[in-house]
């Protein structure tokens, strides 16, 4: 997996840095190949964090954006989203075929 932090109008603090690591590469392990692209983007913006998400995986794209009033919180939300998309994704496959 190839993971790529960026942090806007915030500090990059390890522990930030280290949540988002975890959290992601918990979901990577469970959902996706060792090959997936993670890119992910923090930001605070009017007193509230933001986060983006954006994975690809196998030639599928996942995207997801959570906003809340603390970053961890954020993280984890974000991180919820991704992995209701994958399941989802995955759920529709397995109906199809």
């Amino acid at each position: 997996m190839n993971l790529e932090i960026t942090l806007r109008h915030m500090e990059h603090t390890e522990s930030i840095d280290k949540k988002i690591r975890e959290k992601i590469e918990k979901f990577a392990k469970k959902h996706l190949s060792s090959n997936a692209i993670i890119k992910w983007t923090g930001w605070v913006e009017n007193q509230d964090h933001l986060a983006s998400v954006h994975a690809v995986d196998k030639g599928h794209e996942y995207f997801a954006k959570a906003k809340t009033e603390s970053m961890y919180k954020t993280i984890d939300q974000a991180v919820h989203k991704l992995e209701a998309q994958v399941e989802h994704h995955n759920f529709e496959n397995r109906r199809t075929s």
